[in-house]
């Protein structure tokens, strides 16, 4: 067995004394043995080994280590045994003792009981808290720093290099995130003690690798001012000013500034104060890139009532001194109770706990399909400043991202009515400060650590003084035992008391007594009211009773849209009535406490109270009228949508068509691309379930739940949204077929093909396309794909040519590039049948692209120009789109300085426009154009840059930049590195089938492995 000394020997002195075993995460997965090094075994032995190490002593059973070990494709027939498996090996390698047992068996699951001091991630994500605590105790900036350098120099490697499961990669992204604040804590240092004459260089360095970092752009420009630099330390705010206002383009103008602290260093050096480490920008709340702390909470109810011993029990477990970093209080108790209210107002009255803000999501635990928590993530991260076409696809990424987010923040994160714990755990930060509150009907006993409190109904002096906040203080106590009588029959539950209460406060002139005799009118109903929900629907019904026609119909047609909540525009759309009018309609509801608005313009129902009005619209509407109002929702979607394709393409509407399908209303028009994108992606719930409502009921137009799918994939940027694209592109595919739609099909085909390659499914797609266009030369639409003479639809032949090009792009990928060449052309002469002028330069950029690759380089000039100039018109997508192609071209014809203007031509607009899977591409080529032209440094620089970006959208972007990454790395002589990057894009690349890109990778690391043999 191959031994080494432990590299940690030296560093702590008592080691002498230090438990026998230490380990290794910082890097490979290492471990020791009185000194002596251990092999640990094949990688996922030591993926296992990683998992129970994180877990910190604590138990973890066996199918959440097999979760941290594989993923879902990945994962063997039997993981536990597997796991098993693994942990007998690890017995056998780490030396198993009956009397100190040192991995033992507990329950289902398995513990690793070394100390926590043992690991050296322990004193590495300690360091930043204990250089604090050593300040706060009288010690010197010198020796925090001394900590922080300690630290720091337990980063090896990559951490757990090597392995590539769900645990690993979240690992890695964490402790990366721990990183850039260390070096962060120790460059404010650095600057404080002012003995770095080369601070500026290496803060500079940093900020290449982390661009959106505050802190350190303050070191930078601090460091320089003090040595006397005083003009460029003003140029590095203006860098960051402009660099904020293209990465926070989306927020309001007034976010995108430098925060307030780097603002005020801006203001100090330009009124040439002395240059002390004072005032370098600490960390803004929730992101250094100047976000603001966010507050997401709903506004507290006024009229909160009583409730003092769970508020005091509440705010006593949010603030336990002695809690540990994430509490978990979960309310529940039974439906309309006032959990989501004493949990705001709880909340509320702990916000100076929670200097960094509020985080609040609303679980829909009680409807048929609950709220998934990965679509929370996409609505969170926006908050904590991750543009939205950044958002992973992969939910591992993005629980990582949103933890390495949340790490030493202190945030509230208020989950409302959640179903299960499987639904609250990805929400829950993996360290820090931060509280989770969890409300839910349902006591969740999986959450580990939680501390739960049940809610009963309201004591009857605290319901009677609610109903008087409400009805009316005088009124209940000139009429005591009518009031005393109403809360009974309420069964005491706040929710019923207040939609009574709400009735009387609007017929002041009915004595409460009148409203007993009516309750009692319901006995039988009322009788009911003890069970809980029947409670609740027994109250919805009196007030319900007692609508205007145009009130009830509204509300029982809002509740039978499957989304959390519907926009005005939308809303009006349903109802058949104009903006105005519905507004009114809809706010008359909510005074009555029957709908709610947490936001202007947006409606929802309370969970029960949407059953009770889809019961109601079963029995007092009819079938006809809703399938009406669904069928003027769907219009209105799609022409919207529509608009939303244009202004976010900039090209001509009946060019964005790809079948013919009219629509009758106007569509709401936007002023600019972001505006487009904003309210598409506000609408998905509602355009996703008229989609589904189409496949439901044939007296819809499925071609336009068809077309409304490809607006969607057409749309949203970024993977995050694609596997809701492909699924349900998908069922109205199979819809279509078995009604004999074959227009609707093969729109529905195309789209899912389209979104399958974007995800790099490339078999799979090229079977949906190829099925798309087989259903439009069926249809007897046209002939050969590229005898365009027998077309009788232009709309027809843009279908079939954006499905020959998305099968010319595929090819291309899998290294086929005759076939691509053939498709490419045919997508060419169909668009020029077409008159699509914007989708022939797209295609002729990527017929370009292959004509190169067949060395048919004049001819791949000609078309890629001629590509540019006919996308080219306004800036867009399609532009950029045109001018990356003609980059990429230019590459392969050895015109690298034009290649390179280009691309950074093409780059610009890709990021003022969100689209983050071409802004990686265009990163990967300008990295290559760098190798190519000797610029080695600098095009490792750029690959770093784009790699966080290429791996939230697309593996083969991800192996592209860690090819041209490696291509650096050679000629600055860091060849170990060089070689794990090879060896990971080369992993990449084969696990999706392109096979020319994974040859060239191959005969790289060839090289590279042949070189260090010679060394």
């Amino acid at each position: 067995m191959e031994t080494h000394g432990d590299p940690h020997a030296e560093r702590r002195p008592s080691e002498a004394v230090a438990p026998a075993f230490r380990f290794s995460l910082l890097g490979p997965v290492r471990a020791w043995r009185d000194g002596a090094e251990i092999c640990l075994g094949r990688p996922q032995q030591r993926e296992v080994l990683a998992v129970l190490l994180g877990a910190a002593r604590r138990t973890v059973s066996l199918p959440l280590i097999a979760e941290g070990v594989w993923d879902e494709a990945d994962r063997p027939s039997r993981p536990n045994q597997s796991v098993r498996t693994h942990v007998y090996r690890l017995r056998g390698v780490l030396g198993h003792s009956a009397e100190t047992p040192l991995l033992v068996t507990v329950g289902d699951g398995y513990a690793l009981r070394v100390p926590a001091d043992a690991v050296d991630t322990w004193e590495f994500e300690q360091a930043e808290a204990e250089a604090g605590r050593l300040r706060a105790a009288g010690g010197t900036a010198e020796q925090a720093r001394d900590v922080l350098a300690g630290a720091l120099e337990l980063w090896s490697a990559e951490p757990l290099a090597g392995l590539h499961g769900p645990h690993a990669r979240a690992e890695r992204d964490r402790l990366g995130a721990v990183r850039q604040s260390l070096l962060e804590a120790r460059l404010e240092l650095d600057a404080e003690i002012g003995d770095r004459p080369d601070l500026h260089a290496e803060a500079g360095d940093l900020v290449i690798e982390y661009p959106a970092s505050q802190r350190l752009r303050g070191v930078q420009m601090l460091a320089l001012y003090q040595a006397g630099r005083q003009a460029e330390a003003l140029s590095v705010y203006e860098d960051t000013r402009r660099f904020l206002e293209a990465r926070l383009a989306h927020l309001p103008p007034s976010e995108h500034r430098p925060c307030a602290a780097l603002r005020e260093l801006h203001q100090r050096i330009l009124r040439a104060e002395p240059a002390t480490g004072a005032g370098v920008p600490a960390r803004a709340a929730l992101t250094a890139e100047g976000v603001p702390g966010t507050h997401r909470l709903p506004p507290g109810i006024d009229d909160f009532t009583g409730r003092s011993e769970a508020v005091g029990a509440l705010t006593g477990m949010l603030t336990h001194p002695g809690a540990q970093a994430i509490v978990i209080s979960a309310v529940n108790g039974v439906p309309g109770v006032g959990k989501t209210a004493l949990a705001v107002h709880a909340a509320r009255q702990v916000a100076e706990r929670f200097p960094d803000g509020y985080l609040y999501a609303d679980l829909r635990g009680a409807d048929r399909e609950p709220l998934a928590a990965q679509a929370v993530l996409v609505s969170f991260l926006p908050v904590l400043g991750v543009v939205d076409g950044e958002i992973p696809a992969d939910a591992d990424e993005r629980i990582a991202l949103y933890r390495s987010l949340m790490a030493e923040r202190r945030v509230l994160v208020l989950l409302d009515n959640a179903a299960s714990d499987d639904q609250v755990q990805p929400l829950v930060p993996g360290s820090g400060r931060s509280t989770v509150l969890v409300t839910s009907r349902a006591r969740l006993t999986g959450l580990t650590g939680a501390q739960h409190l049940r809610l009963d109904v309201m004591p009857p002096g605290e319901a009677v003084e609610l109903l008087g906040r409400i009805a009316g203080e005088r009124r209940c106590a000139a009429e005591p035992e009518a009031a005393a009588d109403i809360v009974a029959a309420c069964s005491r539950l706040p929710l019923a008391i207040r939609v009574v209460a709400s009735r009387l406060a609007a017929e002041p002139g009915t004595p409460l007594s009148a409203m007993v005799r009516r309750l009692g009118d319901e006995h039988r109903r009322l009788g009911e009211l003890s069970t809980g929900e029947l409670a609740v629907e027994a109250t919805f019904e009196l007030s319900y009773s007692k609508l205007s026609r145009e009130q009830a119909r509204a509300f029982r047609l809002l509740s039978a849209v499957e989304a959390p909540d519907l926009g005005l525009h939308c809303a009006a759309a349903l109802l058949g009535r104009d903006p105005k009018s519905t507004e009114d309609l809809l706010e008359s509801l909510v005074d009555l406490n029957l709908v709610e608005s947490r936001r202007m313009g947006r409606y929802h129902f309370h969970d029960l109270m949407r059953v009770f009005a889809r019961a109601r619209n079963a029995r007092d509407g009819s079938p006809a009228g809703t399938s009406g109002a669904f069928a003027r929702l769907l219009d209105f979607c799609l022409a919207t949508a529509r608009t939303a394709d244009a202004a976010s393409h900039s090209v001509d509407p009946a060019e964005r068509r790809l079948i013919d399908v009219p629509v009758t209303a106007a569509g709401l028009r936007f002023g600019s691309a972001q505006a487009a994108t904003d309210w598409m992606h506000e609408e998905i719930p509602v355009q996703r379930a008229l989609i589904d409502r189409a496949c439901a009921d044939e007296s819809l137009p499925l071609a336009q739940a068809a077309d409304l799918v490809d607006k969607l994939n057409n749309v949203l940027p970024g993977t995050a949204h694609q596997t809701g694209v492909i699924d349900q592109a998908g069922h109205v595919a199979a819809v279509a077929a078995a009604r004999g739609d074959r227009t609707s099909e093969a729109l529905a085909r195309y789209v899912c093909g389209n979104a399958l390659w974007h995800t790099n499914a490339f078999a799979e797609a090229e079977s949906e396309l190829r099925r798309s266009i087989a259903l439009c030369d069926d249809a007897g639409d046209a002939g050969d794909a590229g005898d365009t003479e027998g077309t009788g639809s232009t709309r027809d032949a843009r279908l079939r040519g954006w499905a020959h090009l998305t099968l010319c792009a595929g090819a291309r990928v899998r290294g086929r590039t005759d076939e691509a060449v053939e498709h490419g052309e045919a997508a060419v002469r169909l668009f020029r049948f077409s008159g699509a002028g914007t989708a022939e330069g797209t295609a002729l950029g990527e017929l370009a692209f292959n004509y190169a690759r067949q060395a048919r380089l004049a001819e791949a000039r000609t078309a890629a120009e001629r590509g540019a100039r006919l996308v080219g018109r306004e800036p867009s997508v399609s532009k950029a789109i045109g001018l990356y192609y003609l980059a990429r071209v230019l590459r392969l014809c050895d015109d690298l300085g034009g290649a390179l203007h280009r691309a950074q031509e093409a780059l610009e607009l890709f990021r003022s426009l969100n689209v983050p899977a071409f802004e990686a591409a265009t990163g990967a080529l300008i990295a290559d154009l760098h190798v190519q032209a000797g610029r080695h440094r600098l095009a490792a620089d750029v690959a770093e840059t784009f790699l966080p970006v290429a791996r939230r959208t697309s593996g083969i972007l991800e192996a592209s930049l860690l090819r041209a990454l490696a291509r650096g790395l050679v000629h600055l002589g860091q060849r170990a590195r060089a070689r794990t990057c090879l060896e990971a894009a080369l992993g990449l690349f084969e696990q999706r089938q392109a096979q020319a890109d994974a040859d060239q990778t191959r005969a790289l690391l060839m090289d590279l492995m042949d070189l260090t043999d010679l060394r």
